[in-house]
């Protein structure tokens, strides 16, 4: 048999069944096609399992599939360890492998078709087989509604579009797949640029189809019964589909897939000038600073979310814990996400002063807006929703959190949550890897409520895969590339500037300082820095922007530094009490960079049964 005839598993006999399911539609089972799409209560159950939530391998769920879906591994870390932004607390293969480049076959495997964990390329696959036989067979519905088969179309393009474009960040462009009956799967790969615009195309069939439905939001808007209490509000809607639209041409106009310029980066602009403007009128709105938090623990969902998923008694929730680091994982197996003092940098001081550079620290200690010796501070407010530092607190510790050396006392003081006596600090580069403790003096807030025992899984962690904030950020972005940081679309009249600052407004933050505002270059910087922060931590967010932006070479090979603190005779030298000290965290931790690693690849074992689906380099 021929290389060519062997096809792979994946491009063929995944898309070509879709389990040994009762939806298989296996006439062996005594069900025919005709049976399961002729009706609307099987036609939805068939396309209802791209949502399935099974306890233990979670392959199909569309909501976790992106970004979750890849974090919920059993490896357990999170895709942003692997970057500048953050270190992992264990020292497993985010470091060992990812980070530097180097993934062996089996890691290759087991993020991409193994049957044992969680296989991104065949999940996305099968969720593309699902979304075509639910298109093509949309004849044989015989007793549906017209607002429901709308619906089901809608929901049905917009799982095509989401799967490929999720493979396509991933692991580069992808054959545009919209049929399920070929003779031949292996099919030539289009460029990343191509598969981003097709899935933008799918995204509006989407929103065009989901309009039709009634249902630009699944809830009702603010202010009317119903409000955040629809039960499929975890699905995607019109507002949605505008959004992932414009995501999907932000992708493509990016330098890594850009093929058309600035005429790229004028699609993008007005797509979320539309999806932007689309939102407000349907009532989304940024939630102000005291209720900020709630768009990632606590609720089901918010007025801010336009599509999210809420692990509130749902299979994962302790994974979750331990790839997201609450500060209680290194009790337990998880490896943590440990912001690193490169990402800390990034939040500015209250008054707007950037704080990236040792340049940028000068000129706002010489504004007194900066002291190195006390430098938590004066910052903006999502550092403390998102940061947990020496000295935070929070509403379940007993006075402080110590990250710190008592060089006194000869030891790193524990700290009391929840009636628990708990070590965050140790020996600066002395842990082991075989929990999850910092690295970088840091651990990861945002999604924690402060209490010790979040791995319950009856606590609602909520991942907020659309929300307005990323719209007006990514608005600004594409406004910025395409026309310059004082224009605006068609659909939003709002300038790249404006769009920033409002997002800052929310938080009690500044204006973007004047000297940045006055070019397309000099805000470019600025806009990047207000995105890292908003979206920090995120959807994997920080993983794809590094390389959509084509700075991962920069980033990667930065030295990754934390802050080592010890306790001191306060002074106003020392007016905390502290001394503070950038320290680069241990090599088995610093990352680096090499081309191929702006996507993933397939292990030789399927690539190799390929002739016209040419694999990505190896990482070795």
């Amino acid at each position: 048999m021929g290389k060519r005839f062997r096809i792979s598993i994946v491009l063929c006999a995944l898309l070509s069944c879709v389990s040994c399911n009762f939806l298989d539609v296996d006439p062996e089972l005594g069900i025919t096609e005709e049976e399961v799409f002729s009706t609307y209560k099987n036609y939805k159950l068939y396309f209802d399992y791209i949502y399935y939530k099974d306890s233990s391998i979670n392959k199909w769920n569309i909501h976790e599939a992106y970004p979750m879906f890849i974090d919920f591994n059993t490896r357990r870390f999170a895709f942003v360890s692997t970057t500048d932004a953050a270190d992992a607390g264990r020292l497993l293969r985010a470091q060992q492998q990812v980070k530097i480049g180097k993934i062996t076959q089996e890691t290759c495997g087991d993020f991409t078709i193994s049957s044992d964990y969680r296989p991104f390329f065949t999940a996305m696959f099968k969720v593309i087989r699902i979304a075509n036989r639910s298109i093509e067979n949309i004849g044989k519905l015989t007793n549906a509604k017209p607002a429901e088969m709308a619906d089901l179309l809608g929901s049905a393009y917009f799982a095509r579009a989401y799967a490929h474009f999720a493979l396509c960040r991933f692991m580069g462009g992808m054959p545009y797949i919209a049929e399920s009956q070929k003779e031949d799967w292996d099919l030539p790969r289009l460029s990343s640029h191509e598969t981003y615009t097709l899935a933008a195309e799918d995204f509006y069939r989407a929103y065009e189809y989901l309009k039709e439905a009634g249902k630009m939001r699944r809830d009702a808007r603010p202010g009317v019964a119903g409000h955040l209490a629809a039960a499929d509000m975890d699905r995607p809607s019109g507002c949605t589909a505008l959004a992932m639209r414009a995501r999907s041409l932000m992708y493509a106009a990016s330098e890594l897939s850009n093929q058309n310029g600035v005429e790229d980066w004028k699609d993008a602009a007005e797509a979320y000038g539309l999806a932007l403007a689309t939102a407000l009128e349907w009532g989304y709105e940024l939630l102000p600073l005291e209720q900020y938090s709630d768009n990632f623990y606590g609720k089901e969902s918010t007025n801010e979310v336009l599509w999210g998923y809420a692990h509130q008694s749902k299979p994962n929730g302790t994974s979750l814990s331990g790839i997201l680091a609450y500060p209680q994982s290194y009790y337990g197996n998880g490896s943590g996400i440990c912001p690193t003092q490169n990402f800390v940098d990034k939040y500015e001081t209250k008054d707007g002063y950037p704080l990236n550079t040792e340049a940028d620290r000068a000129v706002a200690i010489s504004k007194g807006s900066y002291n190195e010796q006390n430098p938590y501070a004066n910052r903006d407010p999502r550092f403390e929703l998102t940061i947990l530092h020496d000295g935070s607190t929070t509403p379940y510790v007993e006075g402080v959190v110590n990250i710190y050396y008592d060089p006194l006392l000869a030891e790193y003081p524990a700290t009391r949550i929840s009636s628990t006596t708990a070590l965050f600090g140790g020996e600066w580069g002395a842990h082991d890897g075989t929990k999850g403790y910092s690295n970088t003096g840091y651990y990861l807030r945002k999604q924690w409520r402060g209490a010790r025992g979040d791995k319950d899984v009856s606590y609602v962690f909520l991942d907020p895969l659309v929300r307005l904030g990323e719209l007006y950020v990514s608005y600004a972005e594409c406004v910025n590339e395409a026309y310059g940081p004082h224009d605006r679309t068609a659909a939003c009249d709002v300038t790249a500037v404006e769009a920033i600052n409002i997002v800052r407004s929310r938080v009690n933050m500044p204006d973007v300082r004047s000297e940045y505002t006055g070019s397309k270059d000099a805000f470019r910087e600025r806009i990047r820095n207000e995105r890292n922060v908003e979206l920090a931590f995120e959807g994997n967010n920080y993983y794809y922007d590094i390389r959509r932006w084509k700075i991962a070479p920069q980033t990667m090979t930065q030295t990754l530094m934390g802050m080592y603190i010890e306790s001191c005779t306060p002074s106003a030298q020392y007016p905390n009490g502290r001394k503070y000290e950038r320290r680069a965290i241990p090599d088995a931790r610093q990352g680096t960079w090499k081309d191929y690693m702006y996507y993933w690849p397939l292990p030789d074992s399927e690539a190799d049964k390929l002739v016209n689906f040419k694999n990505n380099e190896r990482w070795q």
